[in-house]
């Protein structure tokens, strides 16, 4: 089993910049985003897409204001656990890699895999036969250590040897930008 990655990565458009969250912004401007993203080619985007990722959010933030208290930020900023920097997703090519260590717990969450992922593993009927006891999970930073020291890490993307479909990464979610934005000051 391998351990907890030190580092987190944030993938992203350049055009778009950085440490940005698409709910963040009034429904018709996401559209326009997701609308452009479709058009581009570069990447499958789903009509309901963002209806779907609103109603993940919602559940996020009550899962980390259960565990956690209320948060800074009412929409994350999402990083990968590990190093994702690999220019895999044209929709996304730039990266922000960043210590996991210099986040203070208490604005971290996770899950397994990505949030959207994660929460239809755990309530769709098609997605039984896929089902884990982590998904449909939001965890702490205490919390996710324990989950991969039972299960793992999740296999890189160019290993097919283990037959996780869907469970290719863990999501971090981040609750408060001050401390990101402290950091980047800082480099």
């Amino acid at each position: 089993m391998r351990s907890l990655p030190d580092v987190i990565t944030h993938n992203y458009d350049p055009a778009r910049g950085a440490l940005q969250n698409l709910c963040d912004l009034p429904a018709d401007q996401a559209e326009a985003i997701l609308a452009a993203i479709r058009a581009s080619g570069r990447l499958r985007i789903k009509a309901d897409y963002l209806e779907r990722r609103l109603g993940t959010e919602d559940w996020l933030l009550r899962e980390r204001t259960r565990k956690l208290g209320r948060p800074h930020l009412k929409h994350p900023i999402y990083f990968f656990l590990g190093d994702f920097a690999d220019g895999l997703d044209p929709s996304r090519p730039e990266s922000l890699m960043i210590p996991l260590a210099v986040l203070p717990p208490e604005i971290l969450t996770f899950t397994y895999p990505d949030s959207m992922a994660s929460l239809s593993l755990a309530i769709e009927e098609a997605h039984l036969s896929e089902r884990k006891s982590y998904h449909g999970q939001v965890f702490t930073l205490r919390e996710i250590e324990d989950v991969i020291a039972q299960f793992g890490m999740p296999a890189p993307q160019g290993d097919h040897a283990i037959p996780k479909v869907r469970d290719r990464f863990i999501e971090v979610q981040i609750w408060d930008d001050r401390p990101l934005r402290r950091f980047l000051a800082r480099r």
